[in-house]
């Protein structure tokens, strides 16, 4: 658990993901997730990147407007990439993989609401 003014992020492991909570300074909760391991190591990345980033520009007003294009660039990329990996093999002979896919991210979405549920219900008791 990170704190810091403002709130603090809670991460941890859930059903093999990566569990990402952002909790406010009044203890609500802001934000959560689950992240397949691949996609939490892609937002490390990002997250490093950008970090080093601000500390290179220590509040510069330029650097900002950069950072802005910057972001606006690497969502592009991020787009980019994912049309990659969906067409990394030149033979579209993946329709097995594209529905084990589906059936992966249709469990990670059932496994978030039954957590969610059951810590709403932990909650409400």
């Amino acid at each position: 658990m990170a704190r810091q003014e403002g709130g603090r992020w809670d991460v941890g492991v859930a059903d093999d993901s990566v569990y990402v909570e952002r909790i406010s300074e009044s203890d609500d909760k802001v934000f959560e997730d689950l992240l397949a391991p691949d996609e939490a190591r892609a937002l490390a990345k990002l997250l490093d990147k950008y970090a080093d980033k601000a500390e290179e520009s220590k509040g510069s007003s330029d650097a900002k407007r950069s950072d802005d294009k910057d972001n606006k660039d690497s969502d592009d990329e991020d787009d980019d990439h994912k049309d990659d990996e969906k067409d990394s093999d030149e033979d579209d002979s993946d329709d097995e993989d594209e529905d084990e896919d589906e059936d992966k991210k249709d469990k990670k979405d059932k496994d978030k609401k039954d957590k969610k549920d059951k810590k709403d219900k932990k909650d409400d008791d």
